[in-house]
Formats: structure tokens, sequence, C-alpha cells
């Protein structure tokens, strides 16, 4: 049987902090950056809008649709054509409404979402040379350096070189601006494993600003990528709005519950007419139209209106 884990980055390699100084401060050659790249993918968070017509089918396929249209079709074979005309206009409003909120959240997601995703940094290779590159080319491993007038972090990145004014409030939503120091290279600390969570006052956030740096005699603030793409806070921020938790609420619970209960009951009803019907040799045809009028009575065609 097959085991496999999950790398996001390189936290999960388990390096030690005086490991990212002495063995990941130098940066990654353009040929080792090209083969993680084929790994780790290109760092971006691309939020897809889908189409209208993607979200109607979306949308209609819904089970209470359905058995409006089932509804309608069967009014109108009893030419009862105003209900079935004013259940039609309701479910046009409601999926029209439904619609247009669903698509509003996807295009404000994905302007949130691309207006920092594309940047130019400068990545170092080697001890000395600096040269510019599209954030959307970083890996983990490579090394990036701060500019002095601050940036939107287009990752996530430890610092090893030099401190930081970090503005967080588009991830914790505090206003107050916190200070990021290097990661430490000597000592107890500087033996443990890095850690994202436990390390976090040396870790710079995709999303966040950088409001100012701190470096001494002339040295550059560097920090190493260790997460790229929907690997980043941001991007597991972003994920958890594409992709909730399915909500468990007492409300749904009880109204699920308590049509499961009409359906029963409509069951009964439609059982019952049946009956009746043959016993008084009704035609065929009224049969049927009648036995399932039962559960359109029953359980509420506006429903889905309503609950929109």
């Amino acid at each position: 049987m097959q085991n496999f884990e999950l790398y996001q980055g390189l936290e999960d390699v388990r390096v030690s902090c005086a490991c990212i100084h002495s063995e990941h401060s130098s940066g990654l050659s353009k040929t080792l950056q090209d083969f993680r790249r084929l790994f780790f993918g290109e760092n971006e968070i691309a939020v897809r809008v889908p189409s209208l017509f993607q979200l109607l089918i979306k949308e209609v396929l819904n089970p209470f649709y359905i058995f409006q249209l089932f509804s309608v079709i069967l009014w109108s074979a009893e030419d009862y054509y105003y209900y079935a005309t004013a259940i039609v206009f309701m479910s046009v409003v409601s999926i029209a409404t439904s619609l247009y909120n669903i698509r509003k959240q996807y295009v404000m997601l994905h302007d949130m979402v691309a207006a920092h995703s594309v940047v130019r940094v400068s990545v170092c290779r080697g001890d000395k040379d600096i040269e510019q590159a599209m954030s959307t080319e970083l890996v983990p491993g490579d090394v990036i350096a701060v500019p002095a007038n601050g940036m939107v972090m287009p990752c996530d990145a430890v610092l090893f070189q030099g401190n930081c004014v970090v503005n967080e409030s588009m991830l914790t939503g505090e206003s107050v601006p916190v200070t990021k120091t290097s990661l430490p290279s000597t000592g107890e600390e500087a033996a443990r494993c890095y850690n994202m969570e436990e390390h976090k006052r040396h870790t710079l956030f995709c999303g966040t600003r950088v409001i100012q740096t701190r470096y001494y005699a002339g040295e550059l603030v560097k920090a190493v990528v260790v997460r790229t793409g929907f690997s980043t806070e941001k991007g597991q921020l972003v994920r958890s709005i594409l992709y909730p938790k399915p909500t468990d609420f007492k409300l749904y619970r009880d109204a699920y519950l308590f049509l499961l209960c009409l359906v029963g009951v409509a069951g009964i009803g439609f059982i019952y007419t049946i009956v009746l019907s043959i016993i008084s040799k009704v035609p065929a045809k009224t049969i049927i139209i009648e036995s399932l009028d039962i559960v359109t009575i029953t359980v509420p065609p506006a429903l889905p209106a309503a609950m929109t």
C-alpha cells in the first residue's frame, strides 16, 4: 500500500534554523529553480470566475428547482396556468438574484487576489548576484531581497538577514504593524527545525505589506521563500473561501426533517388517493394527475424562492 505526503514548501523537509543560514542563504541556481517549479508549480493564486452558463447549470440542477419544473408541467396539463406562471416568475427572479450575487462574490475575490499577485522581485543568485524576476517564478528555496521602501509579499518567506516592520491586517485583522526579526543562527533555538507557526515572528506572510526594513552595515534585508501559491497562508485563506467546509446548522437540519415529514405525508396521501380512485372506478389519467397533485400541494413548490 502506497502512502503519499503533501509537500507544501521548505518547511516540510524539516530544516533547522542554522541550516537555513548556512545552506539556503545563497539562493538557487536558475536550473534548480526551474526544476523545483515543475514540482511546486507557478507561484500564483488563480481564482477562476465561472461563466454565467456554468453557474446557471449548477443552480437549476438543485432538486427543489427540478421539483418545481415537474409541478409546473403537471399544472399545465390541468390548464392551471395562473399559479404555474407565478411560480415560474418567482423561480426566475430567485435564480437571477442568486446568480448575480454568486458571480459578484467570485469577481470580488478574483480582483482582491489578483491585485498583488504578480510583482517584480529581486532574486539572489549566489552571494552577490541579484536579478529581477516575476513573482510567479519564485519557488521554495529562492532568496529574495526586500526593498527598503517595502513591498507586498508575493509568498511566505522567512527572514534570515535584517528586520522588517509589517502590516498583517490583511490576514489577521490586526491594525497595529508588527516587527519581524531575522531567524536565529546560533544557540539552542537555531538547532530546532523551522516551523512556520513557531517561528512566525521571523516569517513574512503572503499578502502582508512590508512597511519598512531595517538593516545594518549596508547589508540587504533577505528572506528565504518557504511556501508559494495556494500553499501560502493567503492561498489557504482563499481556498477556504472557495471551498468552505459544509455547515451543519440546526435550522437546516430541522428544515430538512420537516421537509421529510411532508414527503411522508404526501406519500400517504398519494397512496390513499390511488386506492380510493380505483375503488370509485375513476379513469387512469385522472387518477395519475390527482395523485400527483397531492404531492405538489403537500411539498410547497415556492420553497426554493422563499429560502433564497
